[in-house]
């Protein structure tokens, strides 16, 4: 045999293995592929611009309190007392609260007499009630009430307990 033809043989037998090789079938087994299930996040709700605003407003009231403190023989409104009243102020004037009242109580220190206490009370439960009324809340939802001195927040006979018993305290429970 020639050279040349053995080459050519060896050709033709390298063309033949490759075909061989590459027409066989692998004998892998082929694993089943499960579906890849997607957990979707839980999406928190989008608060609205009304529920931001409630939201906001009940946490300013709560910063705020229900009680306005006054001055020894005074019932003007402090810049601080507006302040906190103008956050139960929007909170009453919201239709949704249209029917709700608030019970202003006034109340004084044990000094000076008892009608004048009770008076000054009364004036002091009228001021809070006006400046909650120059912030838009209607005259019906308002109730004002004296205690005088009968009803001490602390107990005390000195500038620390009368300073916390000169106030006007709302109460929203009717």
């Amino acid at each position: 045999m020639s050279i040349e033809k053995m080459g050519k043989l060896l050709t033709i037998l390298a063309a033949a293995t490759f075909l061989f090789a590459c027409a066989s079938k692998s004998k892998v087994e082929e694993k089943a592929v499960e579906p890849v299930k997607e957990v979707a996040a839980p999406v928190e709700p989008v608060e609205t611009a009304e529920e931001a605003a409630i939201r906001m407003n009940n946490e300013a009231r709560a910063a705020a309190g229900t009680v306005v403190y006054f001055d020894l023989d005074d019932d003007v409104v402090s810049e601080q007392g507006k302040k906190a009243l103008e956050a139960h102020a929007w909170f009453l004037s919201q239709t949704a609260n249209a029917s709700t009242v608030v019970t202003v109580a006034g109340h004084c220190d044990e000094r000076g007499t008892p009608a004048y206490n009770l008076a000054l009370g009364e004036r002091r439960a009228k001021s809070v009630a006006q400046v909650l009324m120059s912030y838009g809340v209607s005259a019906s939802q308002i109730k004002t009430v004296s205690h005088g001195e009968e009803m001490p927040a602390v107990e005390g006979h000195d500038e620390s307990a009368w300073s916390k018993n000169r106030r006007a305290a709302l109460d929203y429970a009717e």
